[in-house]
């Protein structure tokens, strides 16, 4: 009974952190502010903290090891300082037990890192637990070994150890992506009340439009070029008419002006924040999206919600190019060159004509029934906000290739 104690105990200490850390997350996308990654490093160190503090091992006599779930949500998280950290911490506390293999221990903890790093550009979540809950059970027996553990004794101990590690891991994975299923839902119903928006107010202004336009008609439609008196009475009424459609123009154009607020980003974390978001989307379509970014941490002085908006419309348009019958891809990749990022995002859709191609960044322009045709003709404004350069290259039934430009920020 006591160790289900423990067990329920561990699961409150590692959950509540989280908890807090979900609900920033959720506030961040609501927002549509920038995440701070602090947040999930203090999340780690206070799931770490917790579990020293208050819990204790299922068996006595043996080291903790659900204290490794901080380290493997470090890796699940792809966070770098918390990794390197909580590394060390954890050498240190089984050094205490196993003092005379302090080599082991290190090379435990860097098997789990260069595993990390094999798994870097495809990492598959379950796999990585699956190998490190391995590893520290492998060494773990090993290690006892040494000690002159009870034999077969340890050896049931610590795999209940490792067992039970292992499932309060997937648990936490489990809660944590159906939050972010969650949140990419809200995300997906928060951009189609924005299309909404955008259609109500196409609607608004060719509505009103339409008023001054069909008053200009009428009068035009009366208007006798041999009678003097129409001149004086209908030219400056078609004058006002004609007036109050470019004022209407004019406001319509100033409240959908483009408003940039730059900040120093990291531009990669962007795009697998935009990638993690939309993957969603492709597997419902069975389109495979392929990232291939570099690893780096490469900043630009820019909007992050504004690129986010940028990214996330140039792959749905991706998207919604390749045909339902067709087995869809679409490449993520950037590389560096003179000081500049290249982003290019290319899908194997239906491509386009050149005068679809000539026209694509045409406001109001589209092939879609209900599209708007704002799409890329913002997206290019934005990016030439970001003194930068969006280009377009497609060839009919085969593919579309678009190229994103922005200069480099030295740090």
């Amino acid at each position: 009974m006591e160790i289900f104690d423990t067990m329920i105990l561990d699961i409150i200490l590692v959950a509540l952190p989280l908890t807090v850390y979900l609900l920033y997350l959720a506030y961040t996308k609501t927002f549509n502010k920038k995440e701070n990654d602090l947040l999930i490093i203090v999340t780690i160190f206070t799931i770490l903290y917790l579990l020293f503090k208050y819990t204790k091992p299922l068996y006595m006599n043996m080291p903790f090891m659900i204290i490794n779930i901080s380290l493997i949500i470090a890796y699940i998280k792809k966070s770098k300082i918390s990794i390197f950290v909580t590394s060390v911490i954890m050498v240190i506390y089984y050094y205490s037990f196993y003092q005379n293999y302090f080599p082991i221990i290190i090379l435990e903890y860097l098997l789990y890192y260069l595993f990390y790093l094999k798994l870097h550009k495809e990492f598959k979540v379950h796999d990585f637990i699956l190998t490190f809950t391995t590893i520290k059970i492998v060494i773990t027996l090993v290690l006892l070994s040494y000690l002159n553990y009870a034999f077969p004794v340890y050896v049931i101990e610590v795999l209940i150890e490792g067992i039970y590690m292992y499932v309060v891991a997937n648990i936490i994975i489990y809660f944590l992506n159906k939050t972010e299923e969650v949140l990419k839902l809200h995300m997906n119903i928060k951009e189609i009340k924005h299309n909404e928006q955008i259609h109500t107010s196409l609607f608004q202004i060719t509505h009103e439009i339409k008023n001054p336009i069909a008053v200009c008609k009428g009068y035009l439609d009366m208007f006798d070029l041999e009678n003097p008196k129409h001149f004086k009475k209908y030219i400056p009424i078609l004058k006002d008419e004609i007036n109050r459609t470019l004022l209407l123009l004019e406001d319509f154009l100033a409240m959908n002006k483009v408003k940039i607020n730059k900040d120093i980003i990291d531009i990669n974390l962007l795009i697998e924040e935009v990638i993690k978001n939309i993957d969603m989307l492709c597997q419902k379509n069975n389109i495979q999206l392929t990232s291939k970014i570099i690893d780096d941490d490469i900043y630009i002085n820019a909007d992050y919600n504004r690129l986010t908006q940028v990214f996330i419309n140039l792959l749905k348009n991706s998207i919604e190019a390749i045909p339902k019958d067709k087995n869809g891809k679409i490449i993520v990749h950037d590389r560096i060159k003179e000081n500049h990022i290249i982003i290019t995002i290319k899908d194997n859709g239906k491509g386009m004509s050149k005068e679809l191609l000539n026209k694509i960044k045409e406001p109001f322009y589209t092939t879609k029934q209900r599209g708007t045709g704002l799409g890329v003709s913002l997206s290019d404004q934005i990016i030439k906000a970001h003194n930068g350069t969006l280009n377009y290259e497609s060839k009919e039934g085969e593919y579309t290739k678009v190229t994103i430009t922005l200069p480099i920020e030295e740090i």
